[in-house]
């Protein structure tokens, strides 16, 4: 017998009917400066109504080698320079480039439709090290996609 093709096809979202409403990526950005503060916009993913409900902070490194963390910080906001959608991010879990801090959304009251987030760096590294960046990924639930 033949093979009839795949179970399901959905040409309206690139992931998929059944992990439409699931926990997904909502928005990335990568290669950040961990050594000066700024507001960095990057677009939100194939979603116009979302729920953001968690921020990753990850591969906090200069070509590899260990950074110390201390003094950095940041939040995801919906407006340039706005308030963070997210607690504090744990910056001592970001000594090797593996070290992740995973932050829980503060509030959830509303879903969100911008299409853009912001990266609010509000402080650097204490001690600068020259080249170090990181990347922050935005999870969270998606609403645009009526099954």
């Amino acid at each position: 017998m033949a093979n009839p093709g795949p179970a399901v096809t959905n040409t309206t979202h690139p992931q998929g009917a059944t992990t439409a409403t699931t926990l997904r990526l909502i928005g990335t950005i990568k290669n950040v400066t961990a050594n000066a503060t700024g507001n960095y916009a990057f677009q939100v993913v194939n979603s116009t109504v979302y729920l953001p409900q968690s921020l990753m902070v990850t591969n906090l490194n200069a070509s590899g080698a260990s950074v110390t963390p201390t003094g950095l910080a940041l939040g995801v906001a919906t407006t340039s320079g706005g308030s963070s959608l997210f607690g504090a991010i744990t910056a001592g879990n970001l000594t090797t480039p593996q070290g992740v801090s995973l932050v829980a959304a503060s509030s959830s009251a509303t879903a969100a439709t911008v299409q853009n987030l912001y990266l609010n760096v509000t402080a650097g590294l204490t001690t600068p090290v020259a080249g170090a960046t990181f990347d922050v990924y935005v999870y969270g639930y998606d609403f645009s996609v009526p099954f």
